[in-house]
């Protein structure tokens, strides 16, 4: 097996979010770098904000993290501004403004077109003042810190000033006494130590290059949208397209086909989100480092693929889709997983499908030529050729345009780091 050096281990933690009857009906999801159970104290708000989005939707899954129930996030004002909550489905997500979030005309103007596109607000940490009415009236949970509201008489006085319209969520409970207490005083949801620790989950993922970045958000910024262009930036990084098909195919986007081509989960996205995905996407901290061998050959797999089916008639309209077989080929060994259970998460075609898991069909047969080149069996290629009516002096002159492409991109990421 070759060994990736360009991956890396994301972590999000959960908490539980319980109902009267102790029954979890949703999840708040928390910003980690390591299995230590914090919030690391060298990350700002919003970076964590902006990484746990990202983590979420491209590597672990929204749904999957969620078990399909809403997620609460912690958002600065800045995040809600920059247009990061519309990354995600108004019907799975509270959007959580944190307690020293700045109240202005362009947060409020924002949180109230959220609101109108089906949006839900909660509060974080709250505490009273006249001036949090205009946010308390976008709200639809409050939430009640009982570490800091710890009497009685302070926890019964804010279900008395806010409306009952409004929930109240008791959070930090850490006793049966506190739990009773919510309870009783009429609060409907409850989430602390006393009914569950967050959890951390961790999973291991692909870094994108810093070459990638800096094309993508350079690209997305022209005044006219190149989809070719895009294409052709996504293609080039391995990890990209993996986290392009697992937000396409998530519950959010909600697609009742198959994807075939990178070109077509641009489309499919429209302007407005490829634009919102490229920059959170971008604003991750990237890779600096030099790509190994790995992804060397993933990207020789994949142009040689795009380049035989360009000549070959049956499928000359289809390279998009031979492009992204290429580049898909060795998921299995990137990510650690079972090749069908990643198929699964991407949802691509039952072409690709098959040709992936080693099947045979057209895209399998130029899948098994790649591999065969790579490791000079000239014997098969000679068979390979023959049964499929094609030219070996072009099949080399193909090969070779590919490695000259996978190395041209290998020298601007190096170029890019100096």
């Amino acid at each position: 097996m070759v060994k990736n050096d360009e991956s890396t281990n994301l972590y999000v933690a959960r908490q539980a979010i319980l109902n009267k009857d102790k029954k979890t009906v949703a999840y708040e999801l928390l910003f980690r770098d390591s299995f230590e159970n914090r919030m690391p104290v060298s990350v700002n708000k919003y970076v964590a904000t902006k990484k746990l989005l990202v983590n979420s939707m491209a590597v672990f899954g929204l749904d999957k993290l969620t078990g399909n129930k809403p997620a609460f996030i912690n958002f600065t004002g800045k995040n809600i501004e920059n247009g990061q909550v519309e990354l995600l489905p108004p019907d799975k997500v509270y959007i959580e403004i944190l307690e020293d979030v700045k109240i202005s005309r362009t947060l409020l103007s924002t949180c109230k077109r959220l609101k109108n596109k089906g949006y839900k607000f909660a509060l974080d940490d709250f505490v009273f003042t006249p001036d949090y009415w205009p946010l308390i009236e976008l709200a639809s949970i409050i939430k009640i810190d009982f570490s800091i509201t710890k009497t009685a008489d302070a926890r019964k006085s804010v279900r008395k000033t806010i409306p009952r319209n409004i929930s109240l969520l008791a959070e930090k409970v850490e006793t049966r006494k506190d739990y009773e207490q919510a309870a009783n005083l009429g609060y409907d949801f409850f989430q602390g130590y006393f009914f569950y620790k967050p959890t951390i989950i961790s999973k291991r993922t692909t870094v994108t290059n810093a070459l990638s970045q800096f094309l993508l958000l350079q690209e997305i910024n022209h005044s006219t949208l190149n989809i070719n262009e895009l294409e052709n930036i996504i293609g080039q990084d391995i990890s990209l397209v993996h986290k392009l098909l697992k937000y396409i195919n998530s519950p959010f986007i909600g697609l009742s086909y198959k994807i075939s081509s990178i070109k077509q989960a641009i489309i499919l996205l429209g302007k407005d989100k490829i634009q919102k995905w490229i920059n959170i996407i971008c604003l991750q901290e990237l890779s600096q480092k030099h790509p190994n061998e790995l992804f060397a050959i993933l990207l020789v797999r994949g142009k040689l693929c795009e380049l035989i089916a360009a000549n070959m008639k049956i499928i000359s309209g289809k390279k998009d889709t031979a492009f992204l077989v290429g580049i898909l080929s060795l998921s299995d060994v990137l990510f650690g997983q079972p090749m069908e259970e990643i198929i699964t998460e991407l949802g691509v075609t039952e072409d690709i499908r098959v040709a992936l898991l080693g099947k045979n069909n057209i895209f399998g047969s130029l899948l098994q030529i790649a591999k065969l080149y790579e490791t000079a069996n000239w014997q098969n290629i000679h068979s390979w050729c023959k049964f499929n009516n094609f030219s070996e002096k072009l099949l080399a002159e193909l090969y070779s345009e590919a490695a000259i492409w996978s190395n041209s991109i290998n020298k601007n990421i190096k170029i890019s780091r100096i």
